[in-house]
């Protein structure tokens, strides 16, 4: 039997901080990347049939 999973812990002081300063300086992902994946995900999802 698996063990409950423990909520995920609130974020305090420096690491917060840290936190929300790395995802300010996170790189923008382009409107062309945006398309490549999209085109990737609508191919395999063409190629995945279930029937339930």
């Amino acid at each position: 039997m698996a063990r409950p999973i423990e909520p995920t812990p609130v974020l305090k002081g420096e690491d917060a901080f840290n936190f929300v300063k790395a995802m300010e300086e996170a790189e923008k992902v382009s409107q062309e990347e945006k398309e490549k994946m999209e085109e990737a995900y609508q191919k395999l999802k063409s190629w995945l049939t279930f029937d339930i």
